[in-house]
């Protein structure tokens, strides 16, 4: 009596989308298989064939559309010249009554080295730790409002606040002409914004209120804050996390220049959102300006598209898919409402 034949075994597994995960807007379909001599994966969705993939990862994009509806979604895997076949499925979840899910559109400004110029395929972007479908990586940061938040309080005295000044004025030339540059000034009280030069005479004066200096200029619009200070903050009201919740889930970088000791509010503030801080004295404030402003119109945007993640605070994590690509600086995240 001969043996049996067995049939060869393969397991085949969604990584994304997951069983009762919601699925809008466009996203990664993508599974793993065990199968050595894979020919292709076929993958559809509600019975319509989506698309094909032939090599690792084996993985397409689909869009969803806005629908609230879910979705059975099936990757069949064909290997050892079509021989054998496996089929795996998923089923996503439709949105409950009353449920709303935002598919938002993320800028991510970032500093990258690299010998030629970046496209999308160079890179790859996880929120939360679940990848995102990058639309765009443009090699320009587009026109942007640019606000200088300038502490005035009677520490910035011994010429500390006219050279901020000063260097605003002169270093504000390599801006574009297209972005929109404003000052506020601040102490124990936070001034409305007003054109650079208009506030050349004013003299230190009172206390610091540094995070609702930064708070007071939060909107929709894409946003450069540049705040010059000696670091302290001892009148503010708005409250650090609720002043970083207030930055971070915004289009807003936030870089510093820091003449004095330090603030751990803006390390933490530029570091969630793509930003620097420099030490200065104020002797160096114009060349730090400089580089800061240089820096900027160097960096590339990024642009994604969010999903799979609820509110609150999303982290950000960018790699590389070339090993000659170093990301220098990225916006680690933001607050979701």
């Amino acid at each position: 009596m001969s043996a049996a034949i067995l049939p060869l075994l393969m397991a085949v597994t969604f990584v994304s989308p997951r069983e009762n995960g919601q699925a809008v807007g466009v996203l990664p379909i993508e599974v793993a298989t065990t199968a050595a001599n894979v020919d292709r994966v076929e993958f559809s969705v509600d019975g319509v064939l989506a698309g094909v993939a032939r090599k690792r990862p084996y993985r397409i994009a689909y869009d969803f559309g806005t629908s609230p509806a879910g979705h059975e979604i099936a990757a069949t895997v064909f290997s050892n010249g079509y021989r054998t076949t496996e089929t795996a499925k998923v089923l996503t979840a439709a949105l409950a009554t009353g449920e709303t899910m935002n598919v938002d559109l993320v800028e991510v400004p970032m500093r990258v080295r690299s010998p030629r110029p970046l496209r999308a395929a160079d890179l790859r972007v996880k929120e939360n730790a679940v990848e995102q479908t990058i639309r765009d990586v443009r090699a320009e940061r587009g026109a942007a409002r640019f606000v200088f938040i300038v502490d005035r309080s009677l520490s910035m005295g011994g010429g500390k606040l006219a050279a901020a000044l000063r260097a605003i004025e002169s270093e504000s030339k390599l801006l574009r002409a297209d972005d929109r540059a404003e000052v506020v000034l601040f102490n124990h009280n936070v001034m409305k914004a007003q054109p650079i030069g208009r506030a050349a005479n004013v003299e230190p004066s009172g206390g610091t209120s540094l995070r609702d200096a930064l708070a007071s200029i939060v909107s929709r619009d894409r946003t450069y804050a540049i705040a010059i200070t000696d670091g302290g903050d001892r009148n503010s009201l708005t409250a650090e996390e609720e002043a970083l919740r207030k930055i971070s889930g915004t289009k807003m970088v936030v870089d510093a220049i820091v003449l004095g000791g330090g603030s751990s509010f803006l390390d933490k503030a530029a570091r969630n959102t793509g930003g620097v801080v420099a030490r200065a004295s104020a002797a160096t404030i114009d060349r730090e300006l400089r580089r800061i402003l240089l820096d900027i119109n160097s960096r590339y945007t990024l642009v994604y598209q969010s999903h799979g993640n609820a509110a609150g605070w999303r982290a950000i994590s960018i790699a590389a898919n070339r090993r000659d690509v170093e990301i220098v600086n990225a916006r680690k995240g933001y607050f979701a409402e």
